[in-house]
């Protein structure tokens, strides 16, 4: 697999069923928390992702990002329309239960999934895919040191390395995540 090209610039060349696969599995499920936020339940809620995710096929491979657009509200932009879309054309189907009527508030759907939530669920989906691409010995010491927080020292004396390869394993890791969401996320 090449890892030069973003999965942002993978998605726009033709026949990258690996890079669709990563895409899915990053956004399905924010794709899914978007729905049942604007209302839908649960298997409606998995039918509009599916809807998304097939227009976003036409869509991706010429998305530009425009100054003051973020992916995040691009993408935010398409699945509402998609909702709205997705009830008028299903006008015979039930309404939502009331639990599912309580969800729906007046402030703006964009401000529920917040950017720190939505950061957050990308990355930790982003580290889920990236796994894969590193030894278990990486893995270990970006984990201790990253993920559980704990010294640099203590992690390489557990891991019987020095404290620099445990922030070089950090620096890898880091570096990985940050190219598969490069133009997806504003990483600083």
């Amino acid at each position: 697999m090449s890892t030069s090209l973003t999965l942002l610039d993978r998605l726009r060349q033709p026949d990258q069923t690996d890079a669709w696969n990563r895409f899915v599995h990053l956004y399905a499920p924010l794709l899914v928390r978007w729905a049942e936020l604007q209302g839908f339940q649960d298997a409606d809620a998995e039918d509009l992702t599916q809807t998304v995710l097939l227009k976003l096929i036409r869509l991706l491979p010429v998305y530009k990002r425009t100054e003051g657009q973020t992916f995040r509200g691009w993408l935010f932009t398409i699945c509402r329309n998609e909702c709205r879309d997705f009830r008028s054309h299903r006008a015979t189907r039930s309404l939502p239960s009331v639990e599912g009527l309580s969800r729906i508030e007046d402030r703006s759907l964009a401000d529920d999934l917040d950017e720190s939530e939505y950061r957050h669920r990308l990355v930790h989906r982003a580290l889920e895919l990236v796994r894969s691409d590193f030894t278990p010995e990486t893995w270990d010491a970006f984990k201790g040191f990253m993920l559980d927080g704990r010294p640099a020292q203590d992690v390489a004396r557990e891991l019987g390395v020095t404290p620099n390869a445990v922030y070089l394993a950090r620096n890898r890791v880091l570096t990985r995540v940050r190219q598969e969401l490069d133009g997806l996320i504003d990483l600083r």
